[in-house]
């Protein structure tokens, strides 16, 4: 699980660079780090390159931590 953590974290910031923070499980993305609907997007469709996985669109709506990423991630693997 560290590993999947160190990867979304490289995602995150790919996609907004200027976080430049290490980003926990508890971060959530729009309140605490500021990520946007768009950016939100992005960072979920590298998520579904990077694991090689599908996230279905009802699932997007439960997503609103990098934990829930992780478990999402989790259960797709």
């Amino acid at each position: 699980m560290k590993d999947t953590l160190v990867r979304v974290n490289e995602i995150v910031l790919e996609q907004v660079p200027e976080l430049a923070v290490q980003i926990g499980p508890a971060d959530r993305l729009n309140q605490d780090l500021g990520i946007d609907s768009l950016t939100f997007v992005d960072i979920l469709v590298k998520v579904e390159k990077s694991f090689a996985i599908e996230i279905d669109d009802d699932e997007l709506t439960t997503v609103q931590s990098v934990q829930d990423i992780l478990d999402l991630i989790q259960r797709k693997q």
